[in-house]
């Protein structure tokens, strides 16, 4: 039987030997930690002989990190069985301070009747250096995406831009010395440099121009894809400048320029491994990204300019319109108040009718002022909407009568409808009859027959204002186009009218945190629907302009009327002395002083824009004469800046020109309230 074994054992010595020089693997075979068997492969491998190697003692050894050493702990068990067949990835150091790689599987055989181990070693060096470089080239696009990242997702300024560039490129080639040189549009140059001694003064820039001129160095350098880029791997002297070394190793330099006239170039020098084509093209990506990071920049500036001067453009209109709004308000105020006075008057049919004509037309005027003032207000981001309380049915039949003669003149029958549970509403008064009265407005222009229908009701805790008619309608197609900017559709012949009132109830309507729908059938009629919400618009609260007025007017008040314009003087003498209180009148600031100083007044109307002193300061003026005289601005000014303004410089309230009777009206009553 023992005889059988070492026969057996023997043909195991057999195989191996005759396997071992036909394998392109290293194998080794180890017996109570000394070398019995090595392939002329493994030798190689290992930079010695397989005589060299025979029978030596592993402790002996000075192979340091080694598969042999490792081998020394497992050994044992191993021999004794009790490993089956293993498999794994080891590092060799050899004493030439080469350092190779192997895989190695190994297991226990039976080696002259004793326990061994052998071991296939394969040679897995390139391969592990090919993992570690693609590991770097994943670090490195990291760097570069994060480098990316940094620069192209929030703005930078040109300082910024360089020290973030700079930086990645040392990090990904592990320079010490590193230079940004960059010329803006302006040609004014900025230098952002990072070496490892903080110098003040780089000398890399110098020695790159001394290395351009030497024609035999420029022969040696390895030139990248970007025109100009470049690397050498040389050790070059420096200037006495540099108090941190003689000399240098290695420099790489790659230029950029964009489409803007900005220049530059980066300079990497003085790295513990030589540069290889792998950097370059790194580096040329950075330069790409940098490029990417000027344009943006370039992007973001031109567009900031652009926005200021549109911001300037838009502020420049809307003072425009505001100086032609305030000199048409002024005249338009006396025809409507002359007007109106006329309206009181014992008149025919015939001059009542023309008298309407008037009004009609001077109120359509007034109407397209105070839409382009909110249009151009809402655009600009100035407008402000306001909450109180009013009677909404007061505000709807106000707005009816108001439109009632043209409606009369064509024939049509103007009717409405306010739910009983909304009489009294909270929301923006001046916004919501400005919306309703356009919607009026048109479906009187675009109705020949039949009836215009307001409706006003609680749906789903909203206020729906309905406005219906019977008119040309608007084809599918067209809906809509027709709450857009000068907009008046294209069906039939052209109406009177700028075309702009749909797109002031839709803005406004918007702005209040409304919609607005509508439904038509051309030939048949269109009904727009306004949804506001209740009180809950985020605007400025207001103390209500529509108290119960519960006591009575004073039979006997004086008022101060402060005016330059004669027929406005002469409108509001007539109205007030109507009620027989006793009017004065000033012609300009100056004067209202000085009527302030012999007179206690009940309550001053107040004129913004006149000569000599103005209503602001005249009113702060008779602030120090009688402190709690009611002071009521009337002015044309109708800009929320100029409402603050006005509020701020401490009157009691506005009535804007052209004066509408029932808001003055509300004012009296409120300031002249006796108990």
């Amino acid at each position: 039987m023992e005889g059988q074994i070492n026969k057996s054992a023997g043909n195991v010595e057999i195989g191996i030997r005759a396997l071992a020089d036909s394998l392109g693997e290293g194998l080794l075979v180890i017996q109570q930690d000394r070398v019995v068997f090595m392939n002329e492969r493994l030798a190689g491998i290992l930079g010695t002989t397989r005589e060299e190697l025979a029978e030596k003692d592993l402790n002996q050894m000075s192979l340091q990190d080694s598969v042999l050493k490792e081998y020394l702990q497992v050994r044992g068990r191993r021999e004794r069985g009790e490993d089956s067949f293993v498999s794994q990835e080891v590092r060799i150091s050899l004493e030439n301070s080469r350092t190779v790689f192997m895989r190695n599987r190994s297991s226990r055989i039976e080696w002259e009747g004793k326990a061994a181990t052998v071991h296939f070693l394969e040679d897995i060096t390139l391969r592990k250096s090919a993992e570690k470089q693609l590991m770097e080239q994943k670090e490195m696009n990291s760097i570069l995406a994060d480098t990316v990242r940094r620069i192209l997702a929030s703005p930078m300024s040109l300082n910024e831009i360089a020290g973030t560039v700079l930086d990645s490129a040392m990090n990904l080639t592990e320079s010490r010395t590193g230079v940004l040189e960059i010329e803006d549009e302006s040609g004014q140059r900025v230098l952002e440099r990072r070496c490892i001694g903080g110098c003040t003064k780089c000398v890399i820039p110098s020695v790159l121009k001394s290395l351009e001129s030497d024609e035999n160095l420029m022969n040696l350098r390895r030139p990248g894809r970007i025109d100009g880029a470049y690397y050498l791997n040389k050790t070059l002297p420096v200037s006495e400048d540099c108090r941190l070394a003689s000399e240098i190793k290695n420099i790489l330099r790659v230029p950029f320029r964009n489409e803007s006239p900005v220049f530059g170039h980066l300079i990497l020098a003085d790295t513990p491994d030589t540069f290889g084509p792998w950097d370059l093209d790194n580096m040329e990506k950075i330069a790409e990204v940098l490029n990417l990071a000027l344009v943006r920049r370039q992007a973001v500036d031109d567009l900031k300019t652009a926005k200021d001067k549109a911001e300037e453009e838009a502020e420049a209109r809307s003072q425009f319109l505001a100086n032609v709004s305030h000199e048409i308000r002024s005249p338009l105020n006396g025809v409507l108040m002359m007007a109106s006075l006329l309206q009181d008057s014992d008149l025919t049919q015939e001059q009542a009718e023309l008298l309407n004509v008037v009004l009609f037309s001077a109120r359509t005027i007034d109407r397209l002022i105070r839409d382009l003032t909110d249009l151009t207000q809402i655009r600009t981001g100035k407008i402000t909407i306001y909450e109180e309380d009013f009677n909404l049915e007061d505000l709807c039949r106000h707005i009816l009568e108001s439109n009632r003669p043209e409606a009369v003149r064509k024939g049509l029958d103007l009717e409405y409808r306010v739910a009983a549970d909304i009489s009294h509403f909270t929301g923006d008064r001046e916004r919501i009859g400005q919306i309703i009265s356009n919607l009026l407005t048109n479906a009187i222009k675009y109705t020949e027959l039949g009836q215009i229908r307001l409706d006003a009701v609680v749906e789903d805790g909203k206020l729906r204002i309905d406005v219906s008619d019977t008119g040309i309608g608007i084809p599918r197609e067209q809906q809509k186009e027709v709450f857009g900017l000068f907009n008046q559709g294209r069906i039939g012949r052209r109406a009177d009218g700028t075309g702009i009132g749909l797109a002031v109830v839709k803005e406004l309507t918007e702005v209040m945190n409304g919609r607005v729908l509508l439904e038509s059938e051309l030939g048949v009629g269109s009904r727009f629907t306004v949804y506001l919400p209740q009180g809950s618009t985020g605007g400025v609260r207001e103390a209500s302009r529509e108290e119960p007025f519960s006591g009575a007017l004073p039979e006997v008040a004086r008022i101060l009327v402060a005016e330059d314009e004669g027929v406005n003087r002469l409108y509001m003498r007539t109205f007030l002395e109507r009620e027989g209180w006793d009017i004065d009148e000033a012609a300009d600031g100056v004067e209202a002083v000085s009527l302030a100083r012999k007179h206690s007044y009940d309550l001053i109307l107040m004129d913004i824009s006149m000569p000599r002193m103005d209503g602001l300061e005249a009113s702060s003026q008779i602030r120090e004469i009688q402190p709690f005289v009611p002071i009521i601005a009337i002015t044309a000014h109708a800009y929320e800046e100029d409402r603050k303004r006005i509020l701020e410089a401490g009157l009691n309230d506005i009535v804007l020109k052209p004066i509408d009777e029932n808001s003055l009206k509300r004012r009296l009553r409120r300031y002249l309230r006796t108990s």
